[in-house]
């Protein structure tokens, strides 16, 4: 199959979903250690959003309209993420077990709507060099 942007970002969503959950089983099995679990989640969080942010969001800037307000949301988005999972590590860090329910349903929501309508959209509405570019650098970026 041909990479597209909206194939390679539902890897990264698949990744992190895959991350969290492994983060919630640590918390739910009572583990002593979920700080290395969580870690790992935020890194991938962290670097997905990156990828978003300084490949994607950048590079389809020239498209008008709709597009343009769906990247504002989505960073408003990204940095309400962001709070929630502070919130966490704080506290994971006080050896506290978390509630991570808010933090699931706000991904689940992010993602549903970058998968089926923003990336989609993307892969139909941009020519081939921008997605080129987009594709490399996500590669770059994810895959390093």
């Amino acid at each position: 199959m041909k990479d597209s942007i909206e194939s390679l970002m539902m890897r990264e969503h698949a990744d992190i979903h895959y991350l969290l959950c492994a983060f919630d089983s640590e918390l739910d099995a009572s583990a002593k250690t979920p700080k290395e679990k969580f870690n790992g989640f935020k890194w991938a969080l962290e670097k997905h959003f990156f990828v978003e942010e300084k490949a994607i969001f950048q590079i389809s800037d020239k498209i008008v309209g709709e597009r343009v307000t769906d990247i504002f949301d989505l960073m408003k988005e990204h940095g309400e993420i962001l709070e929630v999972v502070k919130n966490i590590e704080e506290a994971v860090e006080q050896n506290m077990k978390p509630d991570i329910a808010d933090l699931k349903a706000r991904l689940l929501k992010h993602a549903r709507f970058e998968d089926v309508v923003f990336y989609p959209k993307l892969d139909e509405l941009l020519d081939e060099n921008k997605k080129k570019e987009i594709i490399e650098k996500i590669k770059e970026i994810v895959r390093s």
